[in-house]
């Protein structure tokens, strides 16, 4: 009887342990999956902000280009005008 009883308790600490194992293995491994799912979410905004960041300074150097260009028009056709004008 003390046999079985003893035979018993083994099974069942066994059985608990290898339910504690797995559990702290599930735990373990989602902890390890949501640190890696931020680390790539921190990467991918990273180099979204950064594309974004890029395209706007490239928008804004083409702005500031179109209007020197713009400038640059205006003073040679008022030149030109200016020209026009003592000739005549």
């Amino acid at each position: 009887m003390e046999k079985e009883t003893e035979e018993v308790m083994e099974e069942e600490t066994e059985e608990v342990m290898e339910k504690e194992t797995e559990e702290v293995m599930e735990e373990e491994m989602e902890e390890e999956t949501e640190e890696v799912m931020e680390e790539v979410m921190e990467e991918e905004t990273e180099e979204v902000m950064e594309e974004v960041t890029e395209e706007e300074m490239e928008e804004e150097v083409e702005e500031v280009m179109e209007e020197e260009v713009e400038e640059e028009m205006e003073e040679e056709v008022e030149e030109v005008m200016e020209e026009e004008m003592r000739k005549r």
